[in-house]
């Protein structure tokens, strides 16, 4: 039985070996929390030596899940852990090393968490290039783990029970959102495999479902314009974004009329707002976005994947000018974009290059945004660096960068952990 005791926890839970569907959070409740205005971050940890991440031929390993809580003002709260194993495949893991995974979304009810990932052991490597077991080739050796869907409601209960056998097959499952907790909207990557690139997209699936369905698709003749990276719903119509490798236009696409549930649907780049990937425009990686209002719409943006800063790294605020979506400004000061520093127990010096997920909140003319940093060192990139929780508040009607507008770090991963996504509660205005 859950204990929903409003009493603040102060310690983080290492558990490794849970396999239940569902799960409950010791002590404060999460439910009780998010909903009235708390960041949830989700945080990967792995226990094993970084430096590894530097070997020839080694692809990431897996690593433990746990949904992290702060105040707005970056104040720990509690932890709760998603359910996994290491000994079979059972509840939810992340491949701690990939940068593209491990979104936390919000439901559009506020009633809900969501976050996706892989039906995998902890500590086993390979498996975001793994194929699943209903869509891989014939041919395959293998390995073959699924994909799954992780749902956590008001009580800090952790749903697992979708687990999607035709998504994503040899490569990431990267976001997952809903509207109600029942019906979910993922977006992700797939191999170039004949057997598996029909599972690439933005797809469709319901709660318990062991498939999904391709609700459309960006370019017929370039299967690779599919491999979106961020999902989001406003206003009642879902939404994408590309912005990785040179196959088909990257930017922010529109998917259908509104929360479309069928195939067919016509995905369209939205005006002034998609294009092919250069240094200027459109970076190698665009992130996660949050539209403000119908009019303005900030992007998080990783750069350029290298040590070199990218001019229009960071925090991009775009506005609708006469049917046009066109760059208002980017916002950086405070991240220390390119210079290197030292995290203690780390075995190399990292920097900031870029944000990554994003979530925000609105109240009058301000607009209040919270992101997980995109870091570069010589260890894989930097993507297993540990990561900072930032916040920033911006003038909504600004339409240029002021100069007193800076990055606050609230928190900081800390070695053998990642900080990967975020998400503010409903009444995201709520201070401590």
């Amino acid at each position: 039985m859950c204990n929903t005791a409003k009493a603040s926890c102060t310690i983080r839970f290492r558990l490794l070996t849970m396999v239940p569907i569902v799960l409950c959070l010791a002590g404060l409740a999460i439910g009780d929390d998010f909903s009235r205005g708390h960041l949830v971050v989700s945080r990967v940890e792995y226990l094993g030596d970084p430096n590894q991440f530097n070997s020839p031929g080694f692809s990431g390993v897996q690593g433990a899940v746990f949904l992290d809580q702060y105040t707005v003002s970056g104040n720990f709260v509690n932890s709760l852990p998603l359910p996994n194993s290491t000994t079979n495949n059972a509840g939810i893991t992340t491949s701690f090393s990939s940068h593209s995974e491990g979104a936390v979304m919000l439901s559009v009810d506020g009633n809900y968490l969501t976050y996706t990932g892989y039906q995998a052991p902890v500590g086993i490597v390979g498996v975001s290039n793994s194929f699943t077991t209903g869509a891989h080739p014939a041919s395959s050796t293998g390995p073959f783990f699924d994909r799954v869907v992780a749902r956590i409601d008001r009580k800090g209960h952790v749903d697992v029970s979708t687990v999607l056998k035709d998504t994503y097959s040899g490569d990431n499952a990267r976001a997952v959102i809903s509207v109600d907790g029942s019906q979910f909207y993922t977006v992700g990557n797939a191999s170039n495999n004949a057997s598996a690139i029909g599972t690439i997209g933005v797809r469709y699936t319901t709660l318990g479902s062991n498939s999904s369905i391709k609700l459309g698709t960006a370019n017929p003749s370039v299967p690779k314009a599919d491999n979106f990276r961020a999902i989001n719903i406003f206003d009642g119509q879902l939404y994408v974004a590309k912005g990785s490798g040179s196959n088909g236009n990257n930017g922010i696409f529109q998917v259908g009329i509104g929360l479309p549930t069928s195939g067919g649907q016509t995905i369209t780049g939205l005006p002034g707002l998609f294009g092919p990937a250069d240094s200027t425009a459109f970076p190698y990686h665009h992130g996660a976005f949050f539209f403000a209002d119908p009019t303005t719409l900030y992007i998080a943006d990783e750069g350029l994947g290298t040590a070199t800063v990218s001019p229009v790294a960071g925090l991009q605020k775009w506005m609708l000018v006469d049917g046009t979506w066109k760059l208002a400004y980017t916002l950086q000061a405070g991240l220390d974009m390119g210079v290197s520093k030292t995290i203690s127990g780390y075995p190399a010096l990292t920097s900031t290059v870029g944000l990554r997920n994003l979530s925000g909140a609105v109240h009058g003319n301000q607009v209040t945004l919270y992101a997980i940093t995109a870091q570069f060192s010589s260890i894989s990139g930097g993507e297993p660096d540990p990561t900072n929780l930032v916040k920033i508040t911006d003038d909504l009607s600004a339409t240029t960068l002021a100069t007193d507008e800076s990055f606050e770090i609230l928190a900081n991963s800390g070695a053998h952990e990642v900080f990967r996504g975020v998400a503010l509660g409903r009444d995201g205005h709520n201070e401590d």
